[in-house]
C-alpha cells in the first residue's frame, strides 16, 4: 500500500480541502517565569497527539526541529509572521499552529506554581495567507493537562467543525495527567542527551503511574539500546484507549521479534493488520510468521510487495519465502529488482546463487538470510485517508 497510500493521500489533499499537514510550534512564555518554559513545549505536545489522532496530518517534532535549525530559530522564540511562513516554506507544511500563554499570580509574590494560565492558540493557514480566530484556555496551572485537552478539542473542531470527537472524549480521567509528571515529560522531550530524557521519563512515570507518553518514549530509548526485553515491556503499558497504542504496538512488535519473541511479534503484527493494513505490518507479520516456519508468511509477504513493488525489502523477503518453497525462478527477478535498486551486497548475492543453482533449503538448518524488518510506520497518512474516504461516502 505504500506508495498507492502516498498517491491517495496527496490526491486527497487536492480533491478535500480538510487533507492539510499541520505544524505545531512551541508556544511563547510571556509571562517573567522563564523556568516554566517547558510549559510551551507541553502544549504544543498535546496538541499535536490528538490532531493525529483525530486524523490530521501533524508534522512531528523532529521534522519541526529540522525547520528550526535550518531558520536558525531558537526553541523558545517568539515568531513573527514573517518568521511563521517561512517555516512553513521550508518544512512544507499548509498550516500553522501557534500561541503564548501568561501566568496570572493571585498576589505579586506568589509562586508562579500556585498562579493561574492563560493559553492562546491561533492557526495561520499559509494557503490563504490569513489567521483564524484566536482560541483561548483559562484556569489554574495545576490543571494544565485538562486546559491542554480542552484546547487540542477547539483545534479540532475548528479543523473539522463536523468533527464527531466531543470534548468529553478528550477530557477522561486517563487523559488528564499531574501538572508534575507533566513537566518531568517535557523536560524529557527537551533534554539533550538519552541517560537526561530516560531520567525526566521514568520520574513522569513514578508521578503518574497511567501516563502512557513517557513509558512510550521509555521504550524507544530501551530499543535505541538494543534492550528489546525492557522495550517491549514499556511499550506494553500504553492502553488501548490512548492515541499511541497502535505505534506502541507496532514497536512492541519489532522488540519482540528482534528479542527473538516470534510468536509475540506475530501477534503484534496480526493485531495491526486488522486495523492499519499498511505495507510494512505485513512485511513484519511475514518476518515473524517466517521465523515461525509458517506458511502464511508467504502470502503476507506478497500483500507487502503489491503495495509497493519497488520496494528492495518486500523484494527480498517475498524471494526467501519463494526459495523455502523452492520455487527458485520465481525468486530470481525479485532478487535482481533488489540489486538494480540498491545494488548488490553478501545476502541477496548468496541467495540468488542458491536460486540459480536450485541448491535447496537443507532440512534442519537455517541456509537462507536473515528476513529484512521495516521500522517505519506511516500511520498519520493512513488516517488521513481513512477519514477521507469515509467522508467521500
Amino acid at each position: 500500500m505504500g506508495r498507492l497510500l502516498f498517491f491517495l493521500a496527496v490526491s486527497a489533499s487536492l480533491l478535500y480541502p480538510s487533507a492539510i499537514s499541520i505544524v505545531v510550534t512551541p508556544f511563547h512564555n510571556e509571562s517573567q517565569a522563564a523556568d516554566l518554559n517547558w510549559i510551551g513545549e507541553s502544549v504544543a505536545d498535546t496538541i499535536m497527539t490528538e490532531l493525529s489522532a483525530a486524523a490530521q496530518i501533524v508534522l512531528d517534532r523532529d521534522t519541526r526541529e529540522q525547520g528550526y535549525k535550518q531558520l536558525d530559530i531558537k526553541p523558545d522564540a517568539q515568531l513573527t509572521k514573517a518568521t511563521l511562513f517561512k517555516l512553513g516554506q521550508t518544512i512544507d507544511a499548509s498550516m500553522i499552529c501557534y500561541g503564548s500563554y501568561q501566568i496570572i499570580l493571585p498576589t505579586p509574590n506568589a509562586q508562579p506554581r500556585d498562579g493561574s494560565i492563560r493559553i492562546s492558540a491561533r492557526f495561520l493557514d499559509l494557503r490563504k495567507l490569513r489567521d483564524a480566530s484566536e482560541f483561548t484556555e483559562t484556569g489554574k496551572l495545576a490543571d494544565l493537562s485538562r486546559l491542554e485537552e480542552h484546547m487540542a478539542w477547539q483545534c479540532i473542531r475548528f479543523l473539522d467543525p463536523a468533527t464527531q470527537i466531543t470534548s468529553e472524549q478528550l477530557l477522561v480521567p486517563s487523559k488528564l495527567i499531574r501538572v508534575d509528571a507533566k513537566e518531568s515529560y517535557t523536560r524529557g522531550l527537551l533534554a539533550t542527551t538519552p541517560e537526561q530524557r530516560e531520567k525526566w521519563f521514568e520520574t513522569a512515570i513514578k508521578l503518574d503511574s497511567h501516563y502512557a507518553e513517557p513509558a512510550f518514549e521509555l521504550g524507544k530509548l530501551a530499543i535505541e539500546r538494543k534492550n528489546y526485553r525492557q522495550a517491549e515491556a514499556w511499550f506494553s503499558k500504553i492502553p488501548q484507549s490512548d492515541p499511541l497504542y497502535l505505534q506502541a504496538k507496532f514497536k512492541m512488535g519489532l522488540s519482540s521479534y528482534l528479542s527473538g519473541d516470534y510468536t509475540t511479534a506475530k501477534a503484534c503484527f496480526q493485531e495491526l493488520a486488522k486495523q492499519t493494513p499498511l505495507d510494512e505490518v505485513f512485511n513484519n507479520l511475514g518476518a515473524a510468521e517466517s521465523r515461525l516456519n509458517e506458511a502464511a508468511a508467504l502470502d503476507d509477504f506478497r500483500r507487502a510487495l503489491n503495495g509497493d513493488k519497488a520496494d528492495p525489502t518486500y523484494n527480498f523477503n517475498y524471494a526467501i519465502a519463494l526459495y523455502r518453497q523452492g520455487k527458485y525462478d520465481e525468486a530470481i527477478p525479485h532478487l535482481k529488482a533488489v540489486i538494480d535498486r540498491v545494488g548488490s551486497d553478501d545476502a541477496t548475492a548468496a541467495l540468488l546463487s542458491r536460486c540459480e543453482h536450485r541448491i535447496a533449503p537443507q532440512p534442519g538448518t537455517r541456509t537462507w538470510p536473515a528476513e529484512r524488518l521495516k521500522d517505519n510506520f506511516d500511520l498519520s497518512a493512513f488516517r488521513q485517508l481513512k477519514a477521507v474516504l469515509q467522508s467521500a461516502h
